[in-house]
């Protein structure tokens, strides 16, 4: 838990019940754990958002594919393709 043993465990909650005091103590505590709950399901949430974006959401596929850089040509490809493109130029 957090990292720490049992006997800090202790001594933090010795620590919190002299400076908080007896009363006020399960009330600082929920609302301690309540902090925690939500600030973890944030998170999650965010990390979830971030992960996995909406399978049904085409605009963000259609994003991917625009910014998807095409592969660099080899050197037969460059050649195939300038050789392709002085044809169509003496045609037109």
């Amino acid at each position: 838990m957090f990292g720490i043993g049992f006997t800090e465990f202790v001594l933090i909650l010795i620590v919190a019940l002299i400076a908080i005091g007896p009363d006020k103590l399960p009330d600082v505590a929920k609302v301690l754990g309540k902090a925690y709950r939500q600030f973890k399901k944030a998170t999650d949430e965010l990390r979830s958002s971030i992960a996995m974006p909406d399978e049904g959401d085409e605009e963000a596929h259609k994003h991917q594919e625009t910014v998807r850089p095409k592969p660099a040509p080899t050197p037969e490809t460059a050649v195939k393709e300038d050789t392709q493109d002085k044809e169509q130029g003496k045609q037109a």
